[in-house]
C-alpha cells in the first residue's frame, strides 16, 4: 500500500471534502490533536494508519455524517459518543442549556434540591451538559429506546458524571406528579411530507427522533399536556421546536394554562425555542 504524509493527504483529496472533516478523521487516525498535523505535516503515515484514513474517507465519500464516522460529536463543553441510533447533537440545540441554567439558578435561591428531566435524551447531551454545569442539581434523563438510553449511560460513564440517573419512559409516562422543577426536551418535531430535510439526515439519522405526526406538533402537544402533571408549581417547561411552529406551540402552551411564554432565537436569529411556566 502506498503511504502518503499528513500534508498529501489533505491535499489530494481537499476539492472532494471539507478541510475540517480531512483533519478530524487524521486526527482519529493519529490519535494526535489538529497541532500535530499542522507541525508536523511531512509526518508520513504508517500502513496501518493510511488504510485506517482511506476506510474513513470510503465512508466521507458515501455521505454517512462524520459523526457517525467517527462515534464522536462536539456538544458544549464535553465531546459524546455518538451512535446511528440518536440524532447528531447541534450546535444550535446549545443555547437551551444556557436557558435551563438560568430558569435554574432562579429556583435554586427558593429550593432545596433542584431536579431537572432531559425528556427524549438520545445521546444524553442537554442532560449531560446541565449536570456537568450544575453539580449539586438532580438530573433525570428518560427516552423511549434502549439502544438511545444505552449510549446516554456510556456518555454518563465517560464524562464521569455523577449527579445523573438514566429511566426508559415514553416521554412522561413513567414519572410521579408535581417532582421536577425544569423539564427540557429537544422532541421529534419535523412534518413527515417536510422536503426540507437534508439527504444525509433522511438517510442516516434515526426517523423516530426526526419526525412526528400532526404537522410535526404531536410530540410537543403530548410533552405539553403531560409536563403540567408533572412539574412542580412555577416549574419551567423548556422545548426545542421547529423554525415554523412557535404561533402553534404558543397556543397549545396557552390552551393549557402556562404562563410566562418566552420564544428564544438560536445563532442565527431563528425562533427555536419556547419557555414557559406552570403556574
Amino acid at each position: 500500500m502506498r503511504t502518503h504524509t499528513i500534508r498529501e493527504n489533505i491535499n489530494r483529496v481537499s476539492n472532494n471534502f471539507k478541510r475540517s472533516d480531512l483533519e478530524l478523521c487524521l486526527m482519529n487516525c493519529l490519535k494526535k490533536n489538529r497541532s500535530f498535523l499542522h507541525i508536523e505535516s511531512s509526518y508520513k503515515l504508517t500502513e496501518s494508519e493510511q488504510s485506517n484514513f482511506n476506510s474513513l474517507l470510503e465512508k466521507l465519500d458515501a455521505s454517512i455524517p462524520l459523526a457517525y464516522i467517527l462515534s464522536n460529536q462536539p456538544f458544549y463543553n464535553s465531546n459524546f459518543f455518538i451512535t446511528p441510533d440518536v440524532l447528531i447533537p447541534r450546535p444550535e440545540t446549545e443555547l437551551i442549556i444556557s436557558e435551563v441554567l438560568r430558569a435554574g439558578d432562579l429556583l435554586e435561591n427558593h429550593r432545596n434540591e433542584l431536579r431537572v428531566l432531559d425528556a427524549g435524551t438520545g445521546s444524553g447531551c442537554i442532560g449531560l451538559s446541565i449536570a456537568k454545569e450544575r453539580r449539586d442539581w438532580m438530573i433525570t434523563l428518560s427516552d423511549i429506546s434502549n439502544k438511545a438510553s444505552e449510549v446516554a449511560l456510556k456518555n454518563m460513564k465517560r464524562l464521569n458524571v455523577k449527579n445523573c440517573q438514566i429511566l426508559v419512559s415514553d416521554w412522561l409516562h413513567a414519572f410521579n406528579n408535581s417532582i421536577f422543577d425544569i423539564i427540557v426536551s429537544n422532541p421529534p418535531y419535523i412534518d413527515h411530507s417536510s422536503n426540507l430535510v437534508q439527504e444525509e439526515v433522511l438517510k442516516f439519522e434515526p426517523h423516530d427522533a426526526l419526525f412526528s405526526n400532526n404537522r410535526g406538533i404531536e410530540d410537543i402537544d403530548q410533552i405539553i399536556k403531560s409536563a403540567k402533571r408533572v412539574l412542580k408549581p412555577g416549574g419551567y417547561l423548556i422545548i426545542e421546536n421547529g423554525y415554523d411552529q412557535s404561533n402553534e406551540v404558543i397556543r397549545i402552551l396557552r390552551q393549557e394554562d402556562y404562563g410566562d411564554i418566552k420564544v428564544l432565537m438560536d445563532y442565527n436569529n431563528i425562533s427555536r425555542f419556547t419557555s414557559s411556566r406552570k403556574k
